[in-house]
């Protein structure tokens, strides 16, 4: 059974009012009843004035909201000249004219809003649609593995980015990638989708490791450009707990044991894909229990407001306990009270964790043999 294994950072707008446009309320109300006020003065006339708190609330409320409001405002001009007594004089005139204009002003700035936001909407329907079919769900658990992966894009206006992962089920192993290409925005996934491309056929194709990397490779040479490159890490996970590892220029993963936590030492590390065709397997091994966390720049990276990097080797304790989605949980929850909630990088995190080989019940009195 598959189940949901990213949130993608941007969100489509909430419907409500925001602190934003909350603010902006009270400014352009405050704006309305400060220059009335001041007009209801002797010898002072500021008719020409009551058009700013029309212009003020385009900016949060809706167009019938603002049409309304300027509605009213045009009114009080139109009266304001019984107490200023300026009536049907040439500068009361002109002053209704130009609230006139003004109120008209914020009616076109409320609809060329709301049009600008249903466009922003159905673009972020579009790249979540993107997202889905480039990094689908993973597989929550596989014979000898489950995982959980989350996917952060640094742009509140997208979903989608150029890093990238991946769990592919062979008949030796399961196979993962996961990725970071250089760049941002549409080059940058189309990039990902290639080497996704190329990783999904060679996952199945090839009985090594580096050769699976070396067919990524070769994909990324023949469609990026001569500044292009992507980091990688391509894991084969083996049922008896041995692990291979392909690194090109990516950093090694972290594994969380009950006994502690540790860095995967990449023995021979490759340039990464676009600069080099070549890779070696670094071999380890892992325990029932033990949780393997792979991700990209973005994790260590962030920085917080005093320009501070996310310590991720002091906060893999987080990833103990719990199942995977909620270790995930406390891991993202840290980075983003870290990074004040604004990430400067997209991240992709997938979290692995070794669970018993599930043995077939025809086979166990066999297995029972064979163990006695």
């Amino acid at each position: 059974m598959l189940t949901a294994r990213m949130k993608p950072a941007a969100t489509p707008v909430p419907a409500g009012r925001t602190p934003d446009s909350l603010r902006l309320i009270i400014a352009g109300a405050a704006v309305l009843l400060i220059v009335l006020v001041l007009d209801l003065a002797p010898c002072v006339a500021l008719t020409g004035y009551f058009g700013l708190g029309p212009l003020i609330l385009a900016a949060a409320c809706p167009p019938l909201t603002t049409a309304t409001i300027g509605a009213v405002t045009v009114v009080v001009a139109v009266v304001s000249g019984f107490w200023d007594h300026r009536f049907g004089e040439a500068s009361h005139v002109a002053a209704i004219v130009l609230v006139l204009i003004q109120s008209a002003i914020a009616v076109y700035i409320c609809v060329y809003r709301e049009r600008q936001r249903s466009k922003l909407h159905r673009v972020q329907a579009v790249a979540e649609v993107a997202q889905r079919a480039l990094l689908p769900d993973v597989p929550s658990r596989l014979d000898g593995a489950g995982f959980a992966a989350r996917y952060l894009s640094a742009a509140q206006e997208a979903s989608v980015g150029g890093d990238l992962y991946e769990v592919v089920c062979t008949a030796q192993s399961i196979r993962v990638i996961i990725g970071d290409v250089r760049g941002k925005g549409l080059p940058a996934v189309r990039l990902a989708s290639v080497v996704l491309g190329a990783f999904r056929e060679a996952a199945v194709t090839w009985l090594d490791p580096e050769q699976v990397a070396a067919a990524c490779a070769r994909a990324v040479g023949r469609e990026a450009g001569p500044e292009d490159f992507v980091t990688a890490l391509v894991m084969d996970i083996h049922p008896d707990g041995r692990l291979g590892m392909c690194s090109a220029g990516h950093h090694p993963p972290r594994l969380v044991s009950p006994e502690g936590a540790r860095t995967l030492e990449l023995l021979s590390p490759s340039p990464p894909f676009g600069l080099a065709e070549r890779f070696t397997t670094t071999t380890d091994r892992w325990d029932i229990g033990d949780r393997l966390l792979l991700f990209t720049d973005g994790l260590i990276e962030a920085r917080d407001q005093h320009g501070a990097f996310f310590a991720l080797d002091d906060r893999l304790d987080l990833l103990r306990g719990g199942g995977q989605e909620e270790a995930l949980e406390r891991l993202t929850a840290a980075l983003s009270a870290h990074a004040g909630g604004e990430l400067h990088d997209d991240l992709a995190v997938l979290l692995a964790e070794r669970l018993p080989v599930a043995v077939p019940p025809d086979t166990a009195p066999a297995a029972r043999v064979a163990l006695g």
